[in-house]
Parts: C-alpha cells; sequence; structure tokens
C-alpha cells in the first residue's frame, strides 16, 4: 500500500473550489486513499514538509505559484512523490517538457474527464506501488549480496588460514627461543649482582674477586654483538606478526565508507597472507611502480587482490613453470593491476563467462565459482573494469583498472 502502510497519501492542490471538492468527493469514497486538498501551492508545501505523500496533483495556472514552481519544489521535499499536472492545451509543451525532465509522472488535460481522471490516478497509483516494491526489491538485493561478499571473503580467508597459521608459528619460533636465551642471562645477571654485593660485604677478598671474575667473563662469551643480534631477530619476528596480522585486517574487516587507498601496500598485504604458499613452491614477480591512491573501501578491493592471487596460485600447481606476476602502474587519470600467471590458460568458452556467478575453472570442491563474480561488481561498483585475457595453454592474465585520486 502507500507511506502509511493502509492507503495511499493523495494531495490535490487547485485554486478552483469546485475543481478540488470533485476530485476530493471522488477519491475520498476510496478505502485506499486518503485525500489531502488546499487551494494554496503555500499550503500544500507545509502538508509536504509535515506528512509522507504517495501522490500529488495540482493545477498549472494558480495566482500563488505555478503548478511547475509547485511540483519543483515539494519533489525537493517528497521525491519519491508520483505528480499530475492539470493543464490546458496551449500549455501542452511546458506539460512535456516537465515530463521529459522527470518533475511530472503525467499531465491530464482541462477540462479533465472524471472518468480520465481516475484512470490517470490508479496508473499513478500502481506506478507508485511497483516503484516501491522495486526499491524493496533493490534494497533487498543489496543487503544479500553485501553477505555474500563478506561470506565469500571469510571463505578466501579459510583457505589461507593454513598458511597464515604457518607463518605465524615460523615467526614465534624465534621469539621463544631468544625468549629462552634472555632468561638464562638474567639468571647469569642475578649471579654476578649477588657476588658484587658480597664481595663489598666482605671487603673485596680474594675469592670474591676471584668469583666475579668468573662470572664476567661468563657473560662476555655473550658480548653486546650476540645482543644486538638477538634484539634484531626479535624485532624481525615482530614485523613479520605485523605484517600478517595487518593483512588479515585489511582482508576481513567492515568495509568503512571509501577513503585513499595504497594498492601498492594492499598487494604487499596481500602477499604476506599467502607467503606460505609463495615461499617455496611458486615464484613470485612484482613490479610495483610509483601510483596514486585509489578512493575506495579498502576490504573490498584488499579481497580482490587476494582473489586473483589465490586463483593464480592455484593456476599453476600443477605447471612445470609455477610464475605469478602483479604488477602496477598509472595512465590517464587511472590506476591498473595486472596480476598473471603461467599456468594453463582458460578454455575460450568458459572465458566468456568467467565473470558471471558459478562460473569456475577450478575442481569440484575447490571453488563457490562466485570469487569473479564477486570481484567485477566490487570493482565496478568502485567506478572501475576488471578483464581478463588467455589462451589455452599459455597462462592468465587479469587487469583491474581503477579511478586514481584526484
Amino acid at each position: 500500500m502507500g507511506s502509511k502502510g493502509t492507503a495511499y497519501s493523495l494531495l490535490v492542490v487547485d485554486d478552483e473550489p469546485l475543481a478540488l471538492n470533485l476530485i476530493e468527493r471522488t477519491f475520498a469514497a476510496e478505502a485506499d486513499m486518503d485525500v489531502r486538498v488546499t487551494t494554496s501551492p503555500i499550503r500544500g508545501l507545509e502538508i509536504a514538509d509535515r506528512q509522507e505523500l504517495d501522490l500529488i496533483i495540482t493545477d498549472q495556472r494558480m495566482p500563488e505559484m505555478d503548478g511547475l514552481a509547485f511540483l519543483g519544489r515539494v519533489r525537493e521535499r517528497r521525491p519519491r512523490a508520483h505528480r499530475i499536472l492539470l493543464t490546458a492545451y496551449p500549455e501542452m509543451e511546458v506539460a512535456l517538457r516537465a515530463i521529459n525532465d522527470g518533475l511530472v509522472y503525467r499531465f491530464v488535460l482541462k477540462p479533465w474527464d472524471l472518468d480520465d481522471m481516475r484512470v490517470s490516478v490508479r496508473r499513478a497509483v500502481e506506478a507508485k506501488r511497483l516503484a516501491d516494491a522495486h526499491e524493496s526489491m533493490a534494497a533487498k538485493l543489496s543487503a544479500q549480496f553485501d553477505e555474500l561478499v563478506r561470506a565469500e571473503r571469510l571463505a578466501t580467508i579459510g583457505r589461507l588460514s593454513a598458511g597464515v597459521g604457518h607463518e605465524l608459528a615460523n615467526a614465534a619460533t624465534p621469539l621463544l627461543m631468544n625468549a629462552q636465551w634472555l632468561g638464562e642471562e638474567v639468571v647469569r645477571l642475578r649471579e654476578l649482582f649477588r657476588a658484587c654485593a658480597q664481595a663489598v660485604e666482605a671487603g673485596f677478598p680474594a675469592e670474591a674477586l676471584e668469583k666475579l671474575t668468573v662470572l664476567t667473563g661468563r657473560m662476555q662469551e655473550r658480548n653486546s654483538d650476540d645482543l644486538n643480534e638477538i634484539l634484531a631477530s626479535i624485532g624481525a619476528a615482530g614485523m613479520q606478526m605485523r605484517s600478517v596480522i595487518e593483512g588479515m585486517k585489511r582482508a576481513v574487516g567492515d568495509a568503512p565508507d571509501p577513503a585513499p587507498y595504497d594498492l601498492n601496500q594492499g598487494v604487499l598485504s596481500a602477499v604476506s597472507l599467502l607467503r606460505h604458499r609463495f615461499k617455496s613452491r611458486i615464484e613470485l614477480e612484482r613490479d610495483l611502480t610509483a601510483i596514486p591512491a585509489v578512493l575506495c573501501r579498502g576490504p573490498e578491493i584488499a579481497q580482490v587482490l587476494l582473489n586473483l592471487l589465490v586463483n593464480a596460485a592455484d593456476a599453476v600447481e600443477s605447471s612445470t613453470l609455477r610464475t605469478v606476476r602483479v604488477r602496477t602502474w598509472e595512465r590517464g587519470g587511472k590506476v591498473h593491476l595486472e596480476v598473471s600467471d603461467s599456468g594453463p590458460g582458460i578454455d575460450p568458452a568458459v572465458r566468456n563467462r568467467l565473470f558471471e556467478a558459478f562460473v569456475t575453472t577450478k575442481q569440484n570442491g575447490r571453488g563457490t565459482g562466485l570469487g569473479l563474480s564477486i570481484c567485477k561488481n566490487i570493482v565496478e561498483s568502485h567506478g572501475g573494469s576488471i578483464s581478463v585475457d588467455s589462451e589455452s595453454g599459455n597462462g592468465a592474465r587479469f587487469t583491474v583498472t581503477l579511478p586514481a585520486c584526484a
């Protein structure tokens, strides 16, 4: 139904009381109509300020302001309301221009026939109902797509979890070993401090000095170079762990409002999550040139990067030459990202449908067929494009283009 949920709200503005009363009596008698009438456009604007409206009917010639001026102002208040203009034949050119400009849904010629008026209103009401249904469906589809994007993002992270765990375990090993070493050093320092205290208390006898000499010698075995090396190792391990964690945050975080995003840093974060896959089995080539930032929702673009890199890694698994190449560049006010692989390529019959939902080149159980479809929607929602170039036996090359920040 209408704005109230029980009836369509109709506002009629006409400076001729007889015409106004006839329209009011006609539609007030109908169960699904809630009618408001006024002879004053100013009063009509006040009603529009207070009340949701589904349909507005107004005469063109009125003393306070003409119908088109009134509809222009009421559209600012109630843009979703459908608008009908009552006009005489000489004003048809003006009315047609208003329809083309989207100001008026339709016009009714004066003198109007009551049956024609009923038909016009009913058509406007039906158009409003369909528009509301379309808007509601679009909102539901948008929400479902957002859920699908999140689910696919988490599925991608799930496939990476083993490698991420391996990276964190590798980083934790030197931390644990060095913590043990530092613990042993603390014990030696405590012994040295106790020996110093005892030597001072005993007046530095020969026996106490000999003990100090032995303990000092043991401490010197672990010189400052060793300590610097240990601290550097701890710092490197911490940086590695932070890199992996930041990559995870970029990939799984909720999509915020668009903000400047460093695409090169996004590539590095994605690679850090995939380090376990690329470290020994696949050669990764990077050619990241200086590029401007792109205005985007960072986690969504991070998802695109992860998806393309995971797909490339999957594509070369069975190849003799296992190479994945990623490069970035700027041209013509746009930032370009290319991910290519040395895999078997994509069959032309599949390539033409690759960005459709549920189309996949992977073996059963290895992909949902949603990844590239979602990537396409994400990239296009940011005003960009994504394409693929591939021939069977010659690998594949995916190119993402996004507008650069001004």
